[in-house]
């Protein structure tokens, strides 16, 4: 900090301390945000689907969303571009380096790939998608890996049972702490 900075922060220090305010002279700023407004923002999906909004979309659904929001980075079929480090989608099962593992055989939990499409996609305008535009997009993905068929869809009720292959091969504190219960 520099010096300057260091002199005025004194100083606030030292008005704050000589006007004698304490924590109950602090004024209520802002206003309480309503529960349902609330689940809106601030959201956790699980892997048995708790936190999933109500919902649903189609693999057919997905492929249009898909085209328009995803394939400019992620490619046309998924294959995504390690060189700029834009993840694979879509593969045909398990290579042998993690890197280069697509996202269908890399993540253990369909739900996971919702949530993440619906924090953190499109990468230009996060949170942009629909919940029904999100449900079927994650739909596409997961056919793309073939886990649902061309006619598949998914739902709140439906995608936490989506078996996904790391299932097998990671190990999630989440369900050791939930099968102690």
């Amino acid at each position: 900090m520099s010096s300057k900075k260091q002199m005025l922060h004194l100083i606030a220090l030292g008005l704050l301390a000589a006007s004698g305010a304490t924590a109950e002279d602090t004024p209520a700023l802002g206003q309480t945000i309503p529960t349902e407004e609330l689940a809106g923002l601030s959201t956790t999906v699980y892997p048995d689907g708790e936190g999933l909004p109500p919902g649903g979309g189609t693999v057919r659904q997905g492929k249009v969303v898909y085209e328009d929001q995803c394939s400019v980075c992620h490619g046309e079929n998924g294959e995504g571009d390690m060189s700029m480090y834009i993840p694979i989608l879509a593969g045909n099962g398990k290579p042998d380096h993690g890197f280069h593992w697509s996202t269908g055989y890399s993540w253990p939990y369909a739900t996971s790939i919702f949530e993440y499409v619906r924090t953190a996609m499109p990468p230009f305008n996060p949170k942009e998608l629909s919940t029904a535009e999100i449900y079927a997009v994650t739909a596409y993905i997961l056919h793309m890996n073939g886990f649902l068929p061309e006619d598949g869809e998914v739902s709140q009720s439906t995608l936490p049972k989506v078996k996904m292959p790391a299932q097998d091969y990671f190990s999630s504190k989440w369900e050791k702490e939930e099968s102690q219960h």
